[in-house]
């Protein structure tokens, strides 16, 4: 691979590891935010339930609009859960995408690297054959 080759490859995995980084972390704000939602719901959940314990005294269809609210609640909680795992199992994609992507990245810098070190062997070793040239004429050139 020619030197401006692996460059271009270069830049296009730091671009690929940008890119998953900046999904990665919109992910991670989403869930934050249904998190935030679960927690609203479940803090409704309890005060309605409190609620329903407090008041002793009520009729049996404020009982019942009151179980019924409870239960709604209690299924929205569980759909926001599942939204929340759904999330979590996006985000542990996205961050094992982003290892592999960081890695295919080094090993291009590596490679990079090491074909950079293999031109300056080469380099020296065409400039001591031009040195060992040298010599010998001018050896043979005092004889």
């Amino acid at each position: 691979m020619s030197a401006t080759s692996l460059q271009t490859v270069i830049r296009v995995k730091q671009f690929q590891v940008k890119k998953a980084q900046r999904e990665l972390s919109e992910i991670k704000v989403s869930r934050e935010k249904e998190q935030g939602a679960l927690d609203h719901l479940e803090e409704k959940k309890d005060s309605a339930m409190n609620d329903s314990v407090r008041i002793m005294r009520t009729s049996a269809g404020d009982l019942q609009t009151s179980r019924a609210f409870i239960q709604s609640l209690s299924r929205q909680i569980q759909r926001q859960e599942d939204r929340i795992d759904e999330i979590k199992k996006q985000e542990d994609d996205k961050r094992e995408e982003l290892i592999e992507k960081k890695k295919v990245q080094e090993m291009v810098k590596n490679l990079d690297v090491k074909r950079k070190e293999v031109a300056e062997k080469e380099k020296e070793k065409k400039a001591q054959k031009v040195i060992d040239m040298l010599a010998q004429r001018l050896k043979l050139g005092f004889q």
